[in-house]
């Protein structure tokens, strides 16, 4: 009876702000009778300023400017301001001696530590994912400063950053005063002459997330081909047997072109299932997936990771912002396997 469905919707109130919206078709617990239900959102907008690191904000807002406080006796240097005197200067009334705000710190430093990389992220940050997030180190600065690393070269992946890393500050377009405004990159991924340019934008970078390789056409990749695609279809066959697969897919419509080393295809998601198709059909895919090695596909239908699987190297996609539907892939084989075992204990 139960029939989830869930809804997008344009909000005042930013999306990611706001829990999913879902609805379901079921029976009512009090008299048995169906019913419809909803989830009913509930939510407080205010005004909360940003207290002493105000002025922080205000500089990567409007000067595209990162700013720390120093210490005029002791010249220690904290970056952001999180405090407005100093914890160990003291004035001749034994008071605490008032940090100067507004130190500008070079927009070049290097990573604290091996910053996590976010691949599996919750419902509110999944369509962030993959994300990182470090401390960096700027100047002179005794402290770190908390940032978000990003790659201009796709999918980020281990080993791109890591303690010591160099990196450069990048700011965000359109700026709000979050902790978002701003982010870090390797600065491996900057070109020479952009590297010493002050309030560097995310639109004066190459991003490359959208350009991939035409995966190498093998002899073997194509004798096995047909059989890999036949292991995708009688997969992609179960899901209308798994209530669970279903609700996976529920009310996501999309069309994917696969490319492999062995031929191409394409996939289209539209009511809770998923047909195989010609890629001839796939004239203006949502999503491309490309591999050298279809073997890969055969993997996945057996219960390996596609996020893996691109987080590896071993694939490559073509929006980043499509990943959400590579985590749906992902609960597919899970979802069949539960529905068959409770099938068979019944």
């Amino acid at each position: 009876m139960e029939q989830v469905m869930k809804r997008k919707g344009e909000y005042v109130i930013p999306h990611e702000a706001i829990p999913e919206v879902m609805s379901r078709i079921t029976l009512s617990s009090e008299d048995n009778v169906v019913c419809l239900e909803r989830t009913e959102p509930m939510f407080t907008t205010y005004w909360a300023t940003a207290g002493e690191i105000s002025p922080f904000f205000l500089a990567v807002m409007k000067e595209k400017k990162i700013i720390g406080a120093r210490c005029p006796k002791c010249k220690m240097i904290i970056c952001p301001p999180y405090m407005t005197r100093c914890p160990v200067c003291q004035k001749d009334d034994k008071s605490l001696v008032d940090l100067e705000i507004g130190i500008e710190l070079p927009q070049v430093g290097y990573m604290l530590g091996t910053p996590p990389i976010t691949v599996f992220a919750n419902a509110r940050f999944a369509r962030y994912a993959p994300f990182g997030r470090g401390r960096v180190i700027l100047g002179d600065s005794q402290s770190a400063l908390p940032i978000q690393v990003f790659t201009t070269t796709g999918f980020l992946k281990p080993g791109i950053f890591k303690r010591g890393t160099e990196v450069k500050i990048v700011f965000r377009k359109n700026r709000m005063g979050f902790s978002t405004d701003y982010f870090a990159v390797s600065m491996e991924e900057v070109p020479e002459k952009l590297r010493p340019k002050s309030g560097l934008e995310e639109t004066d970078l190459k991003w490359q997330s959208l350009k991939l390789a035409t995966p190498k056409v093998t002899a073997e990749a194509q004798k096995g081909f047909p059989k890999i695609l036949e292991a995708v279809r009688k997969f992609v066959g179960e899901i209308p047997k798994s209530p669970r697969a279903q609700r996976d897919l529920t009310n996501w419509d999309r069309k994917i072109l696969v490319k492999t080393g062995g031929g191409k295809f394409g996939m289209v998601v539209a009511k809770q299932k998923i047909k195989l198709a010609k890629d001839t059909e796939m004239k203006k895919p949502d999503l491309t997936l490309v591999m050298e090695d279809p073997a890969h596909l055969g993997k996945w239908t057996n219960g390996d990771s596609l996020v893996n699987m691109i987080r590896m190297g071993f694939m490559a996609i073509s929006n980043l912002q499509e990943m959400e539907t590579i985590f749906k892939f992902d609960r597919l084989h899970r979802s069949i396997r539960r529905d068959a075992e409770e099938r068979g204990k019944k």
